[in-house]
């Protein structure tokens, strides 16, 4: 009797800039469920991630970089005090760090196989790396808009992946993935818009501070409190919301990449959508390493036990 030959799986890693750190809290339970995957598939921080992983690098690896890593001194580095004349940083520099980081490799030479995505410039068109350098695919696919200069690999001038695919679902299909387990950080419109229009960050701790404090005053001023209440709700409802150029931008921003998302996902749907609670944390948030790696264990670990669940119901 001939020994079935094994579906290929996909892990599939999305854009997120730091939030994207929750990939490496996805990839360790995954290891320790002996789900080792035949294909890497990254886009943005998925791809820098991705790559390292399929470079040889293990979870655990990977997560002592991000955590002892001193960030600050990465963006002194990163982040010259003079920009260039066009305002875009040449990403030299993070060129350099790659390389310290993972060596110069080529993508065909690596132990996993692997593939990233970037966005050219002048046609929008998505364009797949699945060869050649390592850094300079990495490179590319981070390449975030309006930041970082173009990087130039062939004919095309290419930009940041999660502008085209946020998280590159169909491209793990087309290289032959059977099963695709895919992790997505990118915060929803609703959930950005909140901390956009209010200004500051609403965590679990300052809400749990505002009902116990709103309780306090409650039992001393019980009507009086309720009747203010009620009018500011009534003021907010007639005040016509204030948006200047900038929040106007970001809010079409994050309408735009949430819908390409959105799309992506439906025309073409992982096995096991992973879902890390990591869109309070920002862009540059990278001191906050440890947390936002355990909010993608955590997160792996709820999904796979449903989904195992119901594979073995099958």
């Amino acid at each position: 009797m001939e020994k079935k030959a094994k579906q290929p799986l996909a892990v599939v890693l999305g854009s997120g800039a730091a939030r994207g750190l929750a990939h490496i809290g996805v990839l360790k339970v995954l290891e320790e469920h002996h789900l080792k995957p035949d294909l890497i598939v990254g886009s943005s921080m998925g791809a820098m991630i991705g790559g390292a992983y399929a470079a040889g690098l293990n979870p655990d690896q990977i997560a002592e970089i991000a955590c002892r890593t001193n960030w600050k001194k990465v963006v002194q580095i990163l982040f010259p005090k003079r920009f260039r004349r066009d305002g875009l940083l040449d990403g030299d520099r993070v060129e350099e760090f790659l390389i310290s980081l993972l060596g110069e490799e080529n993508i065909e030479d690596l132990p996993k196989r692997f593939a990233c995505v970037a966005t050219d410039l002048l046609t929008g068109e998505e364009i797949v790396l699945n060869s050649g350098s390592l850094i300079n695919a990495i490179r590319a696919s981070i390449s975030f808009p309006f930041l970082f200069q173009p990087v130039k690999i062939g004919q095309n001038y290419l930009i940041d992946g999660g502008v085209v695919n946020p998280v590159p679902v169909s491209v793990a299909r087309e290289m032959g993935a059977h099963t695709v387990i895919a992790c997505n950080v990118t915060p929803s419109v609703e959930h950005r818009a909140r901390q956009l229009n209010s200004g500051r960050m609403v965590t679990r701790e300052k809400l749990l501070a505002a009902g116990s404090s709103s309780s306090f005053l409650q039992r001393l001023f019980g009507d009086v409190l309720e009747r203010l209440r009620h009018e500011q709700q009534e003021a907010r409802l007639k005040r016509a919301p204030k948006l200047g150029l900038q929040k106007q931008m970001a809010q079409v921003a994050m309408t735009m990449e949430n819908m390409i998302l959105n799309l992506r996902l439906q025309q073409s749907a992982p096995d096991l959508l992973i879902n890390p609670p990591v869109s309070s944390y920002q862009f540059f948030d990278f001191k906050k390493a440890e947390e936002i790696i355990e909010a993608g264990r955590k997160a792996a670990e709820m999904a796979l036990e449903k989904w195992e669940a119901n594979q073995s119901e099958i």
